[in-house]
């Protein structure tokens, strides 16, 4: 009959090796606390205390890994087994994470975004506020807020979605966008003068960021082949079931299109109000009862 041993015996050098990995560990982690507490004692900048925060953390982070391999594998031919068999390990059950660390490299040596940039990857909008190895974070915009602002939501995101989805990236490279604000006339109102109005009011501001769109787009160039051969605003004009429909389109920084949309809103208003051959078309519902006459029907003779 098979017999269990009653006693076991664990040999000393395993005793040893695993007491190295536990005391390296808890002295790694004070000194990452400790240096992040000397941080915040001396540096006062919110963005230079994050930066020095984030490398600290970093830098823990790759001491422990390379004290970890050094511990389990005290030889050359040990550390080659172990980096084997983690690596075929982390192949098959950490896939999406593999990923996420390809992106963070790839983030960077080609930095597709950055710190700072406003960026769309899966229907995910928002401006970047920090960038992991495994993840990037977004403060997010749009939601149920329009006119792009922010929701007041932080998001986060693998960075194995760069490999996945679009990405599309608001303020790098070119920071402004075009914004298109319609407004619809009636048909007996006096278009040509609305769409004058309009126009004017867009080129009154548009002076400045047309001049720096262009400086911008010269610094580009050499990277991407961008073909904007106008860059003023224009008013388009068009007929819809309301009336005649004028949209005004316009460059602004990605940041303002709301602020941008509001000011010509509320000038456009105030003169349309001001002209009086200018009235604003919307829906108009009819009730007609059954005795009512219609189009092309005479009332009925008297008599």
């Amino acid at each position: 009959m098979f017999e269990f041993p009653t006693e076991m015996t664990v040999p000393r050098e395993y005793v040893y090796r695993a007491l190295g990995i536990v005391i390296a560990m808890i002295t790694i982690f004070l000194l990452v606390r400790l240096a992040q507490r000397l941080a915040r004692r001396y540096v006062s900048e919110p963005a230079r205390l994050y930066n020095v925060n984030r490398n600290i953390r970093r830098v823990g982070g790759t001491v422990a890994a390379v004290m970890l391999l050094i511990l389990l594998s005290p030889d050359v031919r040990g550390l080659l087994a172990v980096l084997t068999v983690i690596g075929a390990g982390l192949a098959i059950a950490l896939r999406e994470a593999l990923l996420s660390v390809a992106g963070w490299i790839r983030l960077a040596l080609i930095a597709p975004y950055r710190i700072g940039d406003r960026i769309e990857m899966n229907d995910v909008r928002g401006d970047v506020i920090d960038i992991r190895m495994l993840r990037t974070t977004l403060m997010e915009i749009g939601g149920w807020v329009d006119g792009d602002q922010s929701t007041g939501r932080i998001v986060h995101i693998p960075n194995s979605w760069l490999f996945e989805y679009a990405l599309f990236n608001y303020t790098r490279g070119f920071r402004f966008i075009w914004n298109e604000l319609p407004f619809s006339v009636t048909y007996r109102s006096d278009w040509r003068a609305a769409r004058d109005i309009m126009q004017n009011f867009a080129e009154e501001s548009a002076e400045i960021v047309t001049q720096q769109a262009s400086e911008e787009l010269r610094k580009i160039s050499s990277e991407f082949l961008i073909h904007y051969s106008i860059l003023t605003p224009f008013v388009y004009v068009s007929t819809d079931e309301k009336g005649v429909k004028l949209t005004l389109r316009y460059l602004c920084e990605a940041r303002k299109r709301r602020g941008t949309e509001h000011a010509f809103t509320i000038n456009i208003l105030d003169a349309f109000r001001e002209h009086p051959n200018i009235e604003i078309a919307y829906p108009i519902t009819s009730i007609a009862l059954p005795d009512t006459p219609q189009f092309g029907e005479l009332p009925p003779a008297a008599g």
